[in-house]
């Protein structure tokens, strides 16, 4: 009866403080450079013993987080064919999906899912759901804050922090992440990423410490995407960001073909060697000297910058999570834009066209 009761008080306390983290004021963060990335040693006696104390929930019985581990196949037979496929890095394809206000980006690895993200009204992401109140997690939710990952690149012990909690939570099913990516000026969950634990160390959203040697599979970071591919990730890129300013009842922008391939050719043009600031800072200038050498006609122009981001669905959310960037992100004055990445290098052009 003593344990039972101590259980309960401790379940309490951590409701209480995760209740006060998500209705304290906002977290204010810089996007513009991922502050979690890391790959530190950390101490594995410590960590082992964290392990041993996680539980996760039950294996996701329903929704489309159930593809990852399948055969895209599968997926292809419930979503219908994809709108396009594109290589990416380690090895994966990207399927794009749209149906019905859904957006689905689907990851996979010789036929094999690793990752499923999903937007949307209407998508099945049980069992969380699009725009509920994120706070509602907590009831019957294990949430464990240093989750231990262990992928074919190593064992990596995660920890959450307070931004964490507020824009996007980790949440083990079975065998299976979920990475909830949160507003945290409305608290509206926007989209959800099933991963598996490979996907998880790649997209690196967390802070990550390795705890197993180096025998394990090495990370490679190197830019081996051809420019084809680049042209498909600014295209998810676009169309990500367009299904999160129709969600916020913000009118769509169109896609500019001329400004994507210049901010698209600025980004393949960052030198390896240039350190991360300056070569943000070229990026920028480079992009607005073209665009005034091309004359293109505008009232107003204005980007959203990002680098040690892996993922898009992780970069759309931050720069959603952050003031400055937001404002632009759904700002209404703007008619049409354009977008451009390279490596871990992101740039979102936003154009107001003259009267």
């Amino acid at each position: 009866m003593k344990n039972i009761i101590i259980k309960v008080v401790a379940i309490t306390i951590l409701i209480v403080v995760l209740f006060y983290l998500f209705y304290s004021p906002k977290l204010e963060f810089d996007v513009l450079k991922n502050p979690n990335y890391s790959h530190d040693k950390a101490d594995q006696n410590y960590y082992d013993q964290q392990a041993k104390k996680s539980t996760g929930n039950a294996k996701l019985k329903e929704g489309v987080g159930t593809y990852v581990y399948k055969n895209i196949n599968e997926v292809i037979k419930n979503l219908g064919q994809p709108d396009r496929v594109y290589k990416v890095a380690h090895g994966k394809k990207e399927y794009v999906f749209k149906s019905k206000g859904n957006y689905y980006l689907v990851s996979a690895k010789n036929n094999k899912v690793a990752s499923v993200f999903a937007t949307g009204k209407n998508v099945n992401v049980s069992p969380i759901k699009i725009k509920q109140d994120a706070t509602k997690f907590f009831n019957g939710t294990n949430i464990d804050m240093e989750p231990i990952v262990q992928s074919s690149y190593g064992k990596y012990q995660i920890e959450l922090s307070e931004r964490d909690i507020k824009t996007q939570l980790l949440i083990k099913y079975g065998n299976v992440y979920a990475q909830v990516l949160i507003d945290s000026e409305t608290n509206e969950v926007m989209g959800v990423q099933f991963m598996d634990s490979d996907v998880v160390v790649e997209h690196a959203p967390f802070s990550m410490s390795k705890i197993s040697d180096n025998k394990d599979k090495k990370l490679k970071r190197a830019d081996e995407q051809d420019f084809q591919t680049h042209m498909n990730k600014d295209l998810t890129l676009l169309e990500m960001v367009n299904q999160y300013r129709e969600m916020k009842q913000v009118k769509p922008l169109d896609m500019n073909d001329q400004l994507t391939y210049i901010t698209q050719m600025e980004a393949d043009s960052i030198e390896n060697d240039i350190p991360e600031d300056e070569a943000v800072k070229t990026l920028e200038d480079g992009i607005m000297k073209h665009i005034d050498n091309q004359k293109l006609e505008y009232e107003s122009i204005n980007q959203n910058l990002a680098f040690n981001f892996y993922d898009v669905p992780t970069l759309v959310n931050s720069w959603l999570n952050k003031d400055t960037y937001r404002e632009k992100l759904l700002g209404s004055q703007y008619d049409e834009f354009g977008a451009g990445n390279s490596r871990e290098y992101y740039s979102l052009v936003f154009k107001e066209n003259k009267e």
